[in-house]
């Protein structure tokens, strides 16, 4: 039985050897970095999974309909699934490649306690889904070459934007920003699902959302707190419902959803609303003062200036000629042809 066993798994490995090599052409990597560094096609499967536990967590993608039938909410606008996880895997591949260059004019480099934390990640990760990885084509070493890569970005960012970077971010430039863009909220919600998990009938949910308006109407007119009622589905909250008395986040302009809180005046209460959710909230004086800055200051340098700095990787690695990225490969793994269906997904109905 040990060696049939053997004997399939040596199948299966020469089956994949053959996959990668397929027509006379290596599509065993996603990019090249001058002649030392490959980065393996299993990292741009693997970012397609990330993004794909990601949006089925938060209820946009389905994991029993065909991927490529299906669509995701980005900014506000709805973009096909397959379209975007491909386009998201090739962003990581460049902002890789990017960041081994940047790493090496900035002298920096990961220690062993990193790169161990690193591999500690990766297996955690691999072993959690270790049947998905091993059919999509994604081995443990590409997970850990993501962690690193990670962790990488991250101490680049720092040496750039950090306190003692070479361009750093001050305080009164990240007070700026969290006037602009966050704002505090008390809130309740409820995704539109029965007990068992079914999706709630129209009659069930017109009746939930009476209720809300109700609410709404009776802590405008003083009759209720509604930080107490945020505090009973704070108190009670189940996966597809619960609330906040206070909820501190930064809010996406380019959505609906962000411009209509940042809009609001404080003490106001709103509706959001979608297909699958709803949500009333209250705006609140905005929970933030210079301890607060003090002790969330790398996230919100994050939030602040990480998209800028992806943007710059990615220029860096599409500009230096010592980079190649291998088109074939792209094509050939692109997510309408992965199946993700069976990853683990958390159970987490949380509109935000």
């Amino acid at each position: 039985m040990k060696l049939i066993k053997k004997a399939a798994a040596s199948v299966a490995a020469i089956s994949l050897a053959l996959s990668l090599t397929a027509c006379g052409t290596d599509v065993s990597w996603a990019a090249k970095v001058g002649k030392d560094t490959s980065v393996p096609i299993g990292m741009y499967i693997y970012t397609q999974a990330v993004n794909f536990r990601a949006y089925a967590q938060n209820g946009q993608l389905n994991t029993s309909t065909a991927l490529d039938k299906q669509t995701v909410k980005v900014s506000d606008s709805d973009k096909k699934a397959t379209d975007y996880l491909d386009e998201e895997a090739v962003k990581t591949v460049k902002s890789y490649a990017g960041a081994c260059i940047l790493a090496k004019e900035m002298k920096q480099s990961l220690t062993d306690e990193e790169i161990a934390s690193a591999e500690s990640s990766a297996k955690e990760q691999y072993d959690t889904d270790k049947e998905v990885y091993e059919k999509n084509g994604v081995a443990q070493s590409s997970i850990t070459e993501y962690y690193k890569n990670l962790t990488l970005q991250n101490k680049l960012f720092n040496a750039i934007y950090g306190k003692e970077g070479t361009q750093p971010i001050t305080d009164k430039e990240l007070k700026q920003y969290i006037k602009d863009n966050y704002a505090t909220i008390s809130y309740i919600q409820q995704y539109y699902y029965n007990d068992d998990g079914s999706m709630m009938a129209s009659a069930a949910k017109a009746k939930v959302k009476k209720q809300y308006e109700k609410i709404k109407k009776q802590a405008e007119s003083g009759k209720i707190k509604f930080s107490d009622k945020c505090k009973e589905f704070e108190k009670n909250a189940t996966s597809y419902k619960s609330g906040s008395t206070k909820y501190t986040s930064v809010w996406d302009l380019s959505t609906d959803d962000g411009k209509k809180i940042m809009s609001l005046k404080e003490g106001e209460l709103a509706f959001l609303e979608t297909d699958s959710a709803i949500v009333l909230l209250q705006k609140q004086k905005i929970d933030y003062n210079d301890a607060g800055l003090k002790t969330y200051r790398d996230s919100i340098l994050l939030r602040y200036k990480f998209d800028d700095f992806t943007k710059d990787l990615i220029a860096k690695a599409e500009s230096d000629k010592t980079v190649s990225f291998n088109q074939a490969a792209f094509d050939k793994f692109g997510s309408a042809s992965r199946d993700f269906s069976n990853l683990s997904i958390p159970s987490n109905y949380n509109y935000y």
